[in-house]
């Protein structure tokens, strides 16, 4: 028997606003790539109408801020006021479109960041002489276990841990090994994840020193990857700090030249 999934308040409400304003209807594009990109996020177990519940929630931060905005133009009795934030307040879908393209963008960095970790302990694991579907039972539990270890913040635990452990479970559910990997490739939906499961389903089967050196030398790619990928965070986390920084110049700059020009009036 299935159960329903249970929505909180401000859920219901949105999915009620949705259905209200026939948004599903009107704009059905929209709502199919949302979904598309929440389960991509958030894994196949997606509920169905999360599209619906997360347009719903933007509908509902505009028209709360419309009427803020709204409450105090009329206070400030300023019209062009009242106008330019009303302008800007219906910018707020697209900003929550963009927070959920870079919730995404984010995954799958992570993804890349990750992988090479594990696909070193499988070489290491594969070299001992275990098998890569016991190599990749092995690391899994140690993967879950530092995801474990103080990252509760939903945006900082591990997306590559959280696939793994699918594949962990697709695997004991007697699924086989080729069409397990090629579904955590589907979910990852990442260019280097693809990589690593093409290789290992070309060279596993033959085994032998082929396939270690098949993936050492991934391995070493996605090492010049990740290094890549964390010289572009860095520019970026650079590029961030420039706005801070103009800014405690130009407080600092008030600080000390205001004294002085204090001072010139005086005299």
């Amino acid at each position: 028997m299935n159960q329903e999934p249970s929505y909180s308040n401000i859920e219901k409400f949105a999915l009620k606003l949705v259905s209200m304003l026939k948004a599903e209807e009107r704009w059905p594009s929209l709502f199919t790539r949302i979904q598309l990109k929440l389960i991509l996020l958030e894994g196949p177990a997606t509920e169905s109408n999360a599209a619906s519940c997360f347009i719903g929630r933007a509908l509902m931060m505009m028209l709360g801020a419309f009427l803020l905005v709204i409450v105090c133009g009329l206070a400030a009795q300023d019209t062009a006021l009242l106008v330019t934030a009303m302008s800007l307040v219906t910018l707020i879908p697209v900003f929550t479109l963009r927070r959920l393209d870079n919730r995404i963008r984010n995954k799958k960095r992570r993804i890349i960041i990750e992988l090479p970790e594990l696909l070193s302990k499988i070489v290491l694991l594969v070299n001992a002489g275990d098998t890569v579907q016991q190599a990749i039972g092995r690391c899994a539990p140690h993967l879950l276990e530092g995801e474990a270890m103080g990252q509760e913040k939903e945006d900082s635990k591990s997306h590559l841990n959280r696939e793994l452990s699918i594949l962990i479970n697709d695997l004991g559910n007697n699924l086989s090994f080729s069409v397990a990997l090629e579904n955590f490739s589907k979910r990852c939906s990442v260019q280097e994840v693809s990589l690593f499961t093409n290789t290992v389903l070309l060279n596993y089967r033959r085994g032998g020193e082929d396939f270690v050196t098949s993936l050492r030398e991934l391995n070493r790619v996605l090492w010049e990857k990740r290094k890549s990928l964390a010289k572009t965070l860095g520019e970026e986390a650079s590029s961030k700090l420039v706005f801070p920084m103009v800014l405690i110049f130009l407080v600092v700059t008030v600080i000390v030249a205001a004294p002085a020009i204090l001072m010139m009036d005086l005299y």
